[in-house]
């Protein structure tokens, strides 16, 4: 197989492949989330007694928790850092 058969197969793959992907959203586009979802959510939610402003901070200290592994994992890669 030549390589403009391999680039041609390769863009009949991509074509096929974007058709798919917008037939999906199409058809998952308005869907709303279902009733035993939603309502799961909202129980799990009801049990939390934490404010808006204290579940951001979680998050945010999460994130940051996230970043500083990642940046640790990267430096011990690098051979900078080692534990």
């Amino acid at each position: 197989m030549t390589i403009e058969e391999r680039e041609k197969a390769l863009e009949e793959r991509e074509k096929a492949l974007a058709e798919r992907e917008r037939e999906l959203d199409e058809k998952f586009a308005n869907k709303p989330v279902s009733r035993a979802i939603q309502s799961k959510k909202e129980d799990w939610f009801d049990n939390v007694t934490l404010s808006v402003k204290q579940l951001d901070t979680i998050i945010y200290i999460a994130v940051a928790a996230l970043i500083i592994v990642f940046v640790l994992i990267g430096l011990e890669a690098a051979g900078i850092f080692k534990l």
